[in-house]
């Protein structure tokens, strides 16, 4: 088999995608909202999600990679799981040990965990949606490693002004509510042109229209300024 044919079956088998919930937190009209934004991130790559409920035993943490390998194994094929649990690795790094999401590199499952991504308390409307926006921004940084995307260390901007998804930045050295308002609530919806390029190139990626950026305008909450740069 060609790498070409490869990479035609690879996006076959990625164009639709799982979201699955593992708890009650977020209303499945959220997880919708979350979908559709996600096909229009990827679109021409992802032409449909499906919804699912995983029930699962109440727990404050899990660890990332067996939350990864157990979705696989019920749902398969490419998944996206959100949790409110605490996401564990063995990273020897602090930081890191405890992480927003994460991409299992031997299949096509990615995990999100909304502990550190709320708002310190949600008492209204705008809190929660606060909590899906980042949510979502979470979630793209997570299907973008799925199709092959890496990190940015740097902070690098797309063409709607926004961090690209990808943008990861430094380590913080200030607490994870620093990163938050830094790095994921500075991401946007759009690609840089780096992470659009090669989309296109293996996935047949379709560069978004500017009506993407009005809606992404309209309809994310900004919480406050978002930070280009981490203190020193």
């Amino acid at each position: 088999m060609t790498p070409y044919e490869c990479s035609v079956n690879m996006a076959k088998i990625k164009s639709n995608i799982n979201i699955v919930r593992l708890g009650n937190f977020i209303s499945f009209s959220s997880l919708k909202e979350i979908g559709n934004k996600i096909l229009e991130s990827f679109s021409g790559m992802i032409d449909e999600f499906r919804l699912s409920h995983h029930e699962a035993p109440a727990v404050d943490r899990i660890d990332a990679y067996l939350l990864t390998m157990i979705l696989n194994e019920e749902y398969g094929g490419h998944t996206l799981g959100i949790t409110a649990a605490d996401l564990r690795t063995d990273d020897e790094d602090e930081f890191y040990n405890s992480i927003f999401g994460g991409k299992n590199p031997r299949n096509d499952t990615a995990v999100v965990s909304i502990k550190k991504l709320s708002p310190e308390s949600i008492d209204s409307e705008i809190d929660y949606k606060v909590l899906i926006a980042r949510t979502l921004k979470v979630s793209l940084h997570e299907v973008g490693h799925n199709f092959g995307l890496t990190d940015h260390a740097s902070y690098k901007v797309a063409s709607d002004g926004a961090l690209c998804p990808m943008s990861k930045g430094e380590i913080n050295k200030f607490g994870y509510r620093g990163y938050v308002r830094a790095i994921i609530d500075g991401r946007g919806q759009i690609f840089c042109e780096e992470c659009t390029n090669f989309l296109s190139e293996v996935h047949g990626y379709k560069r978004q229209l500017m009506s993407l950026v009005k809606d992404r305008l309209e309809s994310t909450p900004n919480p406050s300024r978002p930070l280009r740069q981490l203190p020193d």
